[in-house]
């Protein structure tokens, strides 16, 4: 079964006014080409489709459907690459980080009892 993502509620989405029927040829729909960018604010489900309603930054809902949403959104929200959950998504990160392990030189030195009087000369020196 293929499940089919949906754009959460509250993201933010552009419509796309080259090839949806928000265009600015439309003299009806002129308002809306001009600022196309907006909220998703509900999903609606007809007979032709699933259609989303965005509401825009001029208080205009509008009801569009996932072909009519810019080049960039369908990119962002569509990709093909599947986002894990955070733990998951941990894990496999903390598998492909590489560790290097070599001993820290300035632990070495500060138990290195010449290192220590040189340490103490040097700041005796400078107090008297």
């Amino acid at each position: 079964m293929i499940k089919k993502r949906k754009i959460p509620l509250g993201s933010p989405v552009i419509i796309d006014t080259i090839k949806s029927k928000y265009n600015l040829k439309n003299e009806a729909n002129r308002e809306i080409a001009l600022m196309p960018e907006g909220i998703v604010a509900d999903y609606s489900s007809e007979l032709s489709g699933e259609f989303l309603i965005v509401k825009l930054r001029s208080n205009i809902e509008i009801k569009v459907s996932d072909n009519e949403l810019s080049e960039c959104t369908r990119n962002y929200y569509f990709s093909d690459e599947i986002f894990s959950s955070g733990l998951v998504k941990r894990i496999k990160d903390f598998f492909k980080i590489e560790f290097v392990l070599t001993g820290s030189r300035e632990i070495k030195s500060l138990l290195n009892p010449f290192t220590f009087l040189k340490w103490i000369k040097f700041t005796i020196k400078d107090v008297f």
